[in-house]
């Protein structure tokens, strides 16, 4: 992975298994892709645009959209994070914990 080319070839091989139909529902192939935008290739805004892809393809996964507060928190606005929240609600995908806090103690850390 540390030659010139190879983030392409990754992003490509990505991209090409989402475009498969039996695929793109893929929650594991959605979070992998997210993990390496962020971890791998560092890149914060290709991140976040993968992930409205997926929770766009799979809103049915908690995972994917519990995604948006623990992986993509320093990279969304208070504002995404809210609305995230609220259609989490409205899907009934509840949460154990009030993500207010979490913003709250973000919001003191930093």
């Amino acid at each position: 992975m540390g030659r010139g080319g190879s983030r392409h070839r990754i992003h490509g091989l990505f991209e090409r298994a989402l475009a498969n139909d039996s695929l793109r529902t893929s929650v594991l192939l959605w979070r992998s892709y997210i993990a390496y935008e962020i971890d791998i290739a560092q890149n914060p805004s290709a991140a976040k645009r993968i992930y409205f892809r997926a929770i766009h393809a799979c809103p049915w996964s908690k995972k994917l959209w519990l995604d948006g507060f623990l992986k993509l928190n320093s990279i969304l606005s208070a504002k995404e994070l809210s609305d995230l929240q609220e259609v989490m609600r409205d899907k009934e995908l509840n949460l154990r914990t009030d993500i207010y806090e979490i913003l709250l103690q973000d919001d003191t850390v930093s």
